[in-house]
């Protein structure tokens, strides 16, 4: 009875230094991608497609922001409209971010990119017991499918950058929205079985993904320090 005690309050103990730490580290990376963002939009400006994007991109990293603050404050149901609305923001950000890019983007890989997502859409409706579902439980298992349809403008991208037609830090933005990605799967499940808790693991993703971001981000700001219009990732600036 002692040692069950004692392996109880130890465990109390743990989830609580791992809600402050993630929290506090959760503030501290999402407060620097905001304020990089912001910068980032002073730089390029909200001329042309590639400054509608940028802002659309901070559009997006604002509300997951607020998002994030009301879900500290244990208030997910209006953190669930924030994160879905940065969810349109980043998903409109995704398609004109590769408008530029229209001609060196074949329908084989729209087709296949969009191919990719069906398995997952199945998998994941076929999962869910429709018959008991809850108005949470429906809440919950919507963002492995509006994450699923993230994913389609991030391979169009990762395909772009192993094609040899975009750098590598311009890749940086969809690299951190399938790491989202995985971090939602992780959380529907974990949540699904009730081993969630603020600070679990499976918030390491969420975490990543800000960190991701914010290497595109500063790369993007250093990279327009050097104004050379000979690279096909600065043209996307001067585009009308």
């Amino acid at each position: 009875m002692t040692i069950f005690c004692i392996i109880t309050i130890s465990n109390i103990i743990s989830y609580s230094y791992a809600e402050f730490f993630s929290t506090i580290i959760n503030a501290g990376v999402t407060s620097l991608l905001l304020g990089l963002c912001i910068i980032n939009n002073f730089r390029v400006g909200i001329h042309g497609v590639h400054g509608t994007a940028w802002m659309l991109f901070t559009l997006s990293v604002s509300t997951w922001f607020v998002a994030e603050r009301i879900w500290e404050l244990n208030m997910s149901t209006y953190a669930d409209l924030f994160w879905f609305s940065g969810y349109v923001f980043y998903f409109i950000f995704g398609i004109m971010y590769l408008k530029p890019f229209v001609h060196q983007i074949s329908k084989h890989t729209i087709i296949t990119s969009s191919l990719v997502i069906v398995p997952i859409f199945i998998v994941v409706l076929f999962t869910i017991e429709w018959q008991s579902i809850s108005h949470m439980d429906m809440i919950t298992v919507s963002y492995p499918l509006v994450d699923t349809i993230m994913l389609i403008p991030s391979i169009i991208g990762l395909t772009l950058f192993f094609k040899g037609k975009v750098r590598f830090s311009w890749t940086l933005l969809f690299i951190g929205m399938i790491m989202f990605v995985i971090a939602d799967y992780g959380f529907m499940y974990f949540d699904s079985i009730k081993e969630y808790y603020p600070g679990h693991i499976v918030d390491v993703p969420y975490i990543w993904a800000y960190v991701i971001f914010i290497g595109g981000i500063v790369a993007n700001i250093n990279l327009f320090k050097k104004h050379d219009k000979n690279k096909r990732f600065n043209d996307q600036n001067l585009m009308k």
